[in-house]
């Protein structure tokens, strides 16, 4: 019998505002796999003590969570933004408990199928979320044998990272010329982050929510790049990437790059188009 669940997003709408559990290993939502539907959920807050309430369970874990407020004029961007990471639930905890509600029944899914193709943008949400779990899991402080399923994770997000086509940033040099003949004839110069050990990275983003984060004050162009191209694209000094640095900035060395590729040859795609 299918629920009613018309009040509960009227409710939702009508809310001055919202925390969200934030994971602080991925500055990103904190998601769950519901055991039972396999929902991948976040979790949302009337107040802090009860995402405090929420949060005991997971620091014994040594999982780290934080909550992030959201008001009201800013909930469709959020909601929309899950549809990016793969989320498909929201859970709503009140005073008066739990219920949950399909991303969808909130907010419309967004289609590009109808754009053409080289508008349509680069979006990788199986990437994301598997990038997420496999972070909240593994930068946990404990020895690797107590992480649950890092090795089947560890596979999960391997094969997506050689199936996913992503945003690289570029800076376009002065001069005559337009856009595509400075691209053509790699007049662009390449953004460097340096990580804790000083070492050189280079950025790398699986969507346009991810790249805006870097991309502030609008002096990068976006490049949309397949897994089988990144290693042309590396400069120089760079000893790999860093993906979505304002997320799970997930380090990608060479040598991962070069593995990978061995690793899973039939998953590999060079169409740059």
């Amino acid at each position: 019998m299918a629920v009613d669940k018309r009040f509960l997003i009227k409710s939702v709408q009508k809310k001055n505002e919202m925390i969200v559990a934030y994971c602080a290993y991925t500055n990103m939502p904190f998601v769950i796999c519901d055991p039972e539907s396999y929902n991948d959920q976040v979790w949302i807050f009337d107040n802090e003590t009860l995402l405090q309430e929420f949060a005991k369970e997971y620091t014994q874990k040594k999982i780290l969570l934080k909550g992030i407020k959201y008001e009201n004029k800013n909930f469709l961007g959020f909601f929309s933004m899950l549809f990016q990471i793969g989320v498909n639930e929201l859970v709503f905890v009140t005073e008066a408990g739990k219920e949950y509600l399909e991303l969808e029944e909130l907010v419309k899914k967004p289609d590009f199928s109808k754009l053409p193709k080289e508008k349509q943008p680069v979006l990788n949400p199986q990437l994301q979320l598997t990038g997420l779990y496999f972070m909240q899991e593994a930068a946990r402080p404990v020895p690797n044998e107590e992480k649950e399923n890092l090795k089947e994770l560890e596979e999960e997000l391997a094969a997506d990272l050689v199936k996913a086509k992503y945003i690289i940033p570029i800076e376009l040099q002065d001069g005559p010329g337009n856009d595509l003949e400075k691209l053509k004839n790699r007049k662009y110069r390449l953004p460097i982050l340096k990580n804790k050990q000083e070492e050189a990275l280079q950025p790398l983003f699986t969507d346009p929510t991810e790249f805006a984060k870097f991309n502030r004050e609008n002096k990068f162009k976006a490049l949309a790049i397949p897994f089988g191209q990144l290693g042309k694209m590396l400069a120089k000094e760079a000893k790999g990437f860093m993906l979505n640095p304002g997320g799970f900035h997930l380090v990608m060395p060479k040598a991962l790059l070069e593995g990978l590729t061995k690793r899973f040859p039939d998953l590999i795609k060079n169409d740059i188009s």
